[in-house]
């Protein structure tokens, strides 16, 4: 499996993504003072974009946290 690793553009964490998370899939910050959602928008090269709270279906059941 090969990992790579994005930048949280609203904390600056580094996180580690497995090939496995696909292009569409929400996955969370792994720092639990930021806790942002991400969606991934491309997989070669790497890119996330933050989504709004307001946007999440249900904040209180967040994807998964990845780090």
């Amino acid at each position: 499996m090969s990992v790579e690793f994005i930048t949280c553009p609203a904390c600056r964490q580094k996180l580690a993504l497995q090939d496995y998370v696909l292009k569409g899939n929400d996955v969370v910050c792994a720092n639990a003072k930021c806790l942002t959602t991400l969606h991934i928008d491309q997989r070669s090269p790497l890119r996330v974009s933050v989504v709004p709270i307001a946007k999440t279906r249900n904040a209180d059941a967040r994807p998964e946290s990845y780090g």
